[in-house]
């Protein structure tokens, strides 16, 4: 049991499957990835620190605009990895 992506496509958002519980910001598609590959990147930068249900409301919105203001960079450090 975990933190889990329900995703359309278009938009994406993490759930709790231990609780059935949607929580966090909604990820939407941009030019380069889907919501779920969004959703992923998020999970994975937060990852470092501890577990999404872990955080409050207000400290992973917090979080969220952090990692916002780095995503593209979270993305070039992933593309360069693939190529090697």
């Amino acid at each position: 049991m975990g933190v889990r992506i329900v995703t359309d496509g278009d938009n994406a958002v993490l759930y709790c499957s231990t609780t059935d519980w949607a929580f966090g910001p909604v990820f939407n598609s941009d030019d380069d990835h889907d919501a779920d590959e969004r959703a992923a990147a998020f999970c994975t930068w937060l990852g470092k620190g501890r577990d999404p249900r872990q955080y409050t409301d207000s400290e992973l919105e917090s979080k969220y605009s952090e990692w916002l203001a780095q995503e593209k960079a979270q993305w070039a450090a992933h593309e360069q990895e693939q190529d090697y």
